[in-house]
């Protein structure tokens, strides 16, 4: 079976963040990683508002709830994401493990995708440095996400089991 068919390569991905729109073909893993890119791009807005010192106090209280509202979002889709990459790659015999589950490494991605586009959108020329830094981890980073799919369509390497967490399961 091709790595299309069965997760999406990291370009796939990357485009996906801008929106469903963006990609083709249906793959039950893009609309979740759409509504993540864009809880990252909103929670990047909230984060700017949270650091700038010329914000009102009310302003940065909404922000912090919202960055916090984002962030449970977040989590949510990322388990969704978990959740799917369980039911397709199962419990693997593979003896390498992969340090982070599916879901978390996506939700990196998004991370680094949508501060790239606010600092690429920034007029000020003190944001190129950053930008170009920025665009760099998630060129790396792209080229890691893409290994791993290389090797867990291999056999070689193996996710971490994911489980849902209860009230029971989370250490007090």
């Amino acid at each position: 079976m091709n790595a299309a068919g069965v997760i999406p390569r990291a370009s796939l991905v990357v485009r996906a963040f801008n929106g469903p729109r963006e990609v083709d073909g249906g793959h039950p893993v893009l609309a979740v990683v759409a509504d993540l890119g864009a809880e990252h791009r909103a929670r990047t807005e909230a984060q700017r508002i949270v650091s700038d010192p010329c914000r009102d106090d009310h302003a940065i209280a909404a922000a912090l709830r919202a960055l916090h509202d984002h962030d449970v979002t977040r989590s949510r889709l990322a388990e969704q994401i978990d959740v799917w990459a369980t039911g397709q790659f199962g419990e693997s015999g593979a003896r390498l493990l992969h340090t982070e589950r599916l879901g978390q490494l996506v939700d990196r991605l998004a991370a680094l995708w949508a501060w790239s586009r606010l600092l690429a959108e920034d007029d000020d020329p003190a944001a190129r440095d950053p930008a170009k830094l920025v665009l760099h981890r998630l060129g790396e980073l792209c080229i890691g996400y893409d290994d791993l799919v290389t090797d867990l369509l291999s056999g070689r390497r193996r996710l971490p089991v994911y489980q849902a967490l209860t009230g029971h399961d989370v250490a007090a």
